[in-house]
């Protein structure tokens, strides 16, 4: 049976317009995560996290004007060519379907982890935070960098398995399977059940 390590917090990874709407930069490339069903699971978790009280961390991937902050750069990239998740435009917004609340916290990163070069780790120090649960995209690339990472920065981890998503089912069961190492994973149901379990015990 899931439950919590210690103080939970939601962290919901790139669900960006750039990668995940159908008119994103990633689409115009060829490459498109469908957030059709995890959506609903993320706002779910979201509805529970913040009515327990609980933190709430939207990481979203955003470059600078010149993309000097770019891993990689090369001046023929069809993601430069397209001028996608710059900073401050509607490509690297949030979802409007899953827009923040102002008790939520954004972080902006720049690479596949969410701890490279970003505030996070001690931002989630001072809060108490002791156990992560991940959603949002892509399973296999940022979803699964950021969860080893915080799994070796001695967090609990769990990456929710109805509640991530990538480009192709084969490669998110893939990064599902390896994750089964670094914290495991649970599904939707089972983490809103331990959330409702702590508010008893809580009596949040």
């Amino acid at each position: 049976m899931f439950q919590f390590d210690s103080s939970p917090a939601l962290v919901v990874v790139d669900m960006q317009n750039g990668f995940c709407h159908k008119d994103g930069s990633f689409a115009r490339l060829g490459i498109q995560s469908d957030p059709t069903t995890i959506v609903p699971r993320i706002n779910e978790l979201l509805s529970k996290f913040r009515a327990a009280g609980l933190p709430v961390y939207f990481l979203k991937t955003g470059y600078k004007e010149d993309y000097s902050d770019r891993r990689g750069r090369d001046r023929q990239d069809r993601l430069e060519q397209l001028q996608g998740l710059l900073q401050g435009t509607w490509d690297a917004d949030i979802l409007d379907e899953l827009t923040p609340s102002p008790g939520d916290n954004v972080v902006n990163k720049t690479r596949n982890s969410c701890f490279y070069q970003t505030s996070l780790e001690n931002t989630l120090r001072e809060r108490g935070v002791g156990h992560l649960i991940f959603t949002g995209v892509g399973t296999d690339v940022c979803v699964e960098t950021s969860a080893r990472d915080a799994y070796q920065l001695n967090f609990a981890v769990t990456t929710i398995s109805d509640a991530t998503g990538t480009c192709n089912e084969s490669d998110h069961l893939a990064a599902l399977h390896a994750l089964r190492n670094f914290g495991g994973t649970a599904s939707t149901s089972e983490v809103i059940e331990a959330l409702e379990k702590l508010r008893d015990s809580n009596h949040v």
